[in-house]
């Protein structure tokens, strides 16, 4: 879904850039890439990618609900695996809508909330798995937990909607992970799983069953 670019100041923001995987292939399809990320231990990370595979990158700590660059700076926004952990949407594209230039590209993964394995690992974890571990804490006389719900899930047909209120429009979505067996069966049949998920995400990526893909992808152009 990343376009490649032969302009050359097409410049390409990795927002969550983690351990700098997408960062070869941002560099590979021809921009100026950028990376951001809230740990430092992250960023660090990255920079040994860039090392290893002898890529120029400017990484820098930073918060995506408030970038230092420029208005209409990019003309690639890509966040995988972030809008997640926020506890809004709207300031982060915000400054999505702030930085892309007219006609630029936004990529933004979201844990798909009509998943029936989402659903289900809640439920699993919360209500089998968590007593279980409480009920042998309690046994052993130690502290009991409590599920904490670490990120968010998105509808995404209500976040297309979101994303029509800023200046977006919709140019292509995927769902990916696709997943065969709940938990815990599926880290048992980890392998099944992986195999199996392959060959439904190649066959269903385009949202003939979005109930079994547990991550939705959105691209959408600044208009």
């Amino acid at each position: 879904m990343i376009p490649d670019t032969s302009a050359l100041d097409h410049r390409a923001l990795d927002m969550g850039c983690g351990a700098g995987q997408l960062l070869p292939v941002l560099v590979k399809k021809g921009y100026q890439v950028y990376g951001i990320d809230v740990s430092q231990k992250m960023i660090d990370i990255s920079q040994k990618i860039c090392n290893e595979f002898e890529i120029k990158a400017d990484l820098q700590l930073g918060d995506c609900e408030d970038l230092i660059f420029s208005s209409k700076s990019f003309y690639l926004y890509v966040a995988m695996g972030v809008i997640e952990y926020l506890d809004d949407d709207i300031p982060m594209l915000q400054e999505i809508e702030r930085i892309l230039s007219p006609g630029g590209i936004g990529i933004i993964t979201l844990r798909n909330i009509r998943s029936v394995h989402v659903r289900w690992r809640h439920y699993y974890r919360k209500y089998i798995q968590y007593n279980i571990m409480n009920t042998l804490k309690l046994i052993l006389g130690k502290k009991t937990v409590r599920y904490k719900i670490i990120s968010r899930e998105h509808n995404p047909e209500k976040f297309k909607k979101l994303l029509n209120q800023f200046n977006f429009e919709i140019v292509d979505e995927k769902y990916a992970h696709f997943h065969i067996f709940p938990e815990p069966f599926n880290r048992w049949f980890s392998i099944f799983e992986a195999i199996l998920g392959k060959i439904m995400e190649k066959k269903f990526s385009n949202g003939q069953l979005p109930f079994m893909a547990s991550t939705y992808i959105v691209k959408f152009k600044r208009v």
